[in-house]
């Protein structure tokens, strides 16, 4: 049976894989927008190690 959002959004393999989608376009990303993507992802790895240490 397939997972639901609420479920997938609860693993750490989420949130780990958005933040390395993420890290490469902080990178080529001019200025502010960089920066922006850059906390973006990461706070997307935040929340990765945060769940998988048990929150």
């Amino acid at each position: 049976m397939p997972k639901s959002v609420k479920d997938r959004l609860a693993e750490p393999s989420t949130w780990a894989g958005i933040a390395a989608m993420l890290g490469p376009w902080a990178a080529i990303l001019p200025g502010t927008a960089g920066l922006v993507v850059g906390g973006v992802a990461a706070s997307c790895g935040s929340v990765a190690v945060w769940l998988r240490e048990g929150r």
